[in-house]
């Protein structure tokens, strides 16, 4: 499959990174109410399949139990399309309303003129293969074989003609969290409780891209214990270039960092501090320095980019114990 990291995204223009990340966060609710929806839906088709079954076997002289078992899975139903309705009308969540102004705001953001900057490409260097944490589990599948020295261009799925390189092929350096640092990573995160069913996460995969990028981010779509060990399931929220699904990924609380939700207070980096954040208009983490902080917003220097400064929501800035 094609990387995905550098897919574009219409909508608020670079200039506006609090807009398209507010909408972002919006999606991103709006998807994992709609799983719940979909858990609640299922679980009222099962049922129903079990009311067709018991209604078949009640003959013409029911049993009181039979009349009860019947009672009960009709009531079940109930509440659960109540609980769905809730979801789908009721705040917090109001999907239907929030879909109505998701919608307004991507088509106001696309009438309004923009000013779009030329894409920044990044450099490409020869990386050794990373270090696979999880296992097989963790990637979907083998990525397709692309030249080393292929450039990466941000913001665009265009690459450009292969060079011949002369860079000295070396390791991705691990990327280690401080305990207790905001937006932490791993056991620590999981500890405190901020892997949950909803969360938005940076997920570490298996293998490193052609561009040299290994975090994305995902949501947290399922939880399953074994013994005292958790495993996750995490989406990528953006759909493939079909249209399809984002791709689901097998992990555990090691391959992620937890990113802040939007109502945390978070405090401001000191300029020079190095740190992962989403590039704007995509998914995909990287490597960065901060140059500056304004607000909720952070100026930052990504690695390879030409030295070029761009801004970046302050939760998806993360601190992974860089200086």
């Amino acid at each position: 499959m094609a990387a995905r990291t550098n897919r574009p995204r219409p909508g608020p223009s670079r200039e506006d990174p609090a807009a398209a990340q507010e909408e972002t966060s919006m999606w991103n609710q709006i998807l994992a109410d709609l799983r719940i929806c979909k858990g609640l839906n299922d679980r009222a088709t099962a049922l129903s399949k079990e009311v067709v079954e018991v209604e078949a076997s009640m003959g013409k002289n029911p049993s009181l139990d039979q009349i009860d078992q019947l009672d009960a899975l009709h009531r079940e139903i109930y509440k659960l399309s109540e609980e769905e309705k809730r979801i789908l009308h009721e705040e917090p969540h109001d999907v239907i309303k929030n879909l109505g102004i998701l919608r307004a705001l991507r088509a106001a953001s696309e009438i309004e003129p923009r000013s779009v900057a030329p894409p920044k490409s990044r450099i490409q260097k020869n990386k050794a293969k990373a270090e696979i944490m999880d296992g097989a589990a963790d990637s979907p599948g083998p990525s397709p074989n692309m030249p080393a020295s292929a450039a990466k261009v941000k913001g665009s799925s265009v690459r450009s003609g292969s060079v011949p390189s002369t860079t000295k092929e070396v390791k991705e350096p691990a990327i280690k969290v401080e305990e207790g640092a905001e937006g932490s990573k791993g056991p620590y995160a999981e500890k405190a409780g901020k892997f949950i069913v909803g969360a938005e996460v940076a997920y570490k995969q298996a293998k490193m891209k052609e561009d040299g990028s290994q975090w994305i981010q995902c949501n947290i779509i399922s939880i399953t214990e074994a013994g005292n060990k958790k495993r996750y399931e995490v989406q990528d929220p953006e759909p493939d270039e079909s249209g399809a699904p984002g791709q689901i990924y097998k992990t555990t609380a090691a391959n992620m960092i937890a990113i802040p939700t939007p109502d945390t207070v978070l405090a401001d980096y000191p300029v020079g501090k190095h740190v992962l954040a989403r590039y704007p208009e995509t998914t995909t983490f990287y490597r960065a320095e901060v140059t500056g902080v304004k607000k909720d917003i952070c100026r930052l220097k990504f690695e390879d980019d030409q030295n070029q400064e761009m801004e970046v929501g302050r939760r998806y800035v993360l601190d992974f114990g860089g200086r």
